[in-house]
């Protein structure tokens, strides 16, 4: 459950491609970062999660004003996460670096080469367990890991995350002010997962009443 943050020179985007870059950025880290145990890219309840902020600001360069558009994205994510975390993730970092880079650069409508790729500068950051925290509580590493596998028992801490989660969207997936049209391809998902969620629960209920 990455949280990016995009800070780029005033201008450089219009509203409809930060969005859909923002998009494709929170999709990129959930697929990294805890490959190649897990791949969350689709998965609802993660991006439910998968924030991503959007800053805009004077941006110099040497104290100057550069011709193009800087970029700086931030993906800060739990330690621990498998893809891109620890002594055998080396390759997960370089393939989140290159993955961003190629898709900023796309959104701004350049080439990714070496030149163009100077503009863009990816931090990677992580959060230690114990400090990371949303639904007003702080959630563990191993809590995480229930919250995205699916592993939990009906009514527990984080089976009640992902519901609040899938609930707190549902109405950004059903109006076209929350971003997204009815009937589009993320509320269809959203709704989709929700009744999902909910069935899980009832089974596992129903399974831990039988004598």
């Amino acid at each position: 459950m990455p949280m990016i943050e995009l800070t780029t020179t005033k201008g450089a985007l219009d509203d409809a491609t930060k969005q859909r870059l923002a998009g494709e950025l929170s999709t990129i880290a959930l697929e990294v970062e805890a490959a190649p145990l897990a791949r969350f890219g689709d998965v609802a309840h993660m991006q439910a999660l998968s924030w991503c902020f959007v800053n805009e600001q004077d941006v110099f360069v040497g104290g100057q004003i550069n011709p193009k558009p800087i970029y700086r994205v931030t993906v800060t994510i739990p330690e621990g996460a498998p893809g891109v975390f620890g002594p055998l993730a080396e390759r997960g970092r370089e393939t989140l670096v290159k993955r961003v880079t190629a898709a900023v650069l796309a959104a701004e409508g350049s080439e990714n080469t070496m030149v163009e790729a100077h503009r863009v500068w990816v931090h990677l950051r992580q959060i230690t367990n114990g400090h990371w925290a949303g639904f007003g509580e702080v959630v563990t590493l191993p809590e995480l890991a229930a919250y995205g596998l699916n592993t939990d028992e009906p009514d527990s801490k984080t089976a009640r995350m992902r519901h609040a989660a899938m609930q707190s969207l549902a109405p950004s997936a059903r109006h076209k002010q929350g971003g997204v049209a009815v009937g589009s391809p993320l509320g269809s998902t959203h709704e989709k997962a929700l009744q999902m969620q909910n069935s899980v629960a009832l089974q596992k209920s129903r399974e831990s009443s039988r004598p």
